[in-house]
């Protein structure tokens, strides 16, 4: 099934809308009543933190649909984040009623929102490693200057080291594993040895002398 067939569906039922720059579609907490089919242009859904830092949780691209939309519209709840227009966009907005029951009786439509739930999910959980990653990395490299011998050994399995820095093992080997890669330390069985410790002390920022 392609993109085509699916705005065809569109396209035979509602109107193109224009929405500008910088508009916003919706807010957290407030209601959705539609779910939108982007037809030109970029949509972006994110967080706002009390600080007003901005966190994306995904991009809406021509041919998809606003997954967030569709899984507040199939919830009955209020919407959990903002979306705004990140470029001059056309969209059709589908009311939430019938993108429920397209959902329940049209495979295309259904296809398209596998498809794009499929994608969203696997990019956010990427951006959640690489957060967790990031902020590991820097404890990481602090615990493991701090362990270290005259020689650079640190004697401890990689499980030990995760309870040490508050983390799991899956998490902290994937970190120990890129630090391997860029030559700042040698991985044995049970062990390890700084190889570069300046390098490893520029990771750990300001956590280390």
């Amino acid at each position: 099934m392609g993109v085509l067939e699916i705005r065809n569906l569109v396209e035979s039922r509602f109107t193109l809308e224009r929405v500008e720059r910088g508009s916003l579609l919706f807010h957290e907490g407030g209601p959705c009543s539609a779910v939108p089919f982007l037809r030109e242009g970029e949509l972006k859904v994110y967080l706002l933190s009390e600080t007003g830092r901005e966190l994306t949780l995904y991009r809406v691209l021509p041919g998809q649909m606003c997954i967030l939309a569709m899984l507040t519209a199939y919830s009955g709840k209020e919407y959990p984040a903002y979306t705004r227009v990140e470029k001059d966009s056309s969209v059709y907005m589908v009311p939430s009623e019938v993108a429920l029951r397209w959902f329940e009786e049209q495979p295309q439509w259904r296809y398209l929102f596998m498809k794009v739930l499929s994608e969203n999910l696997l990019s956010l959980l990427s951006m959640v490693n690489t957060m967790v990653s990031e902020r590991v990395e820097k404890r990481l490299a602090c615990y493991l200057l701090s362990q270290a011998d005259e020689r650079g050994l640190v004697e401890k399995t990689h499980e030990d080291i995760a309870k040490d820095v508050g983390s799991v093992r899956v998490v902290v080997s994937r970190v120990l594993k890129e630090f391997e890669r860029e030559g700042l330390v040698d991985i044995c069985r049970g062990r390890l040895v700084i190889k570069n410790q300046e390098a490893l002390r520029k990771r750990a920022g300001n956590a280390h002398p």
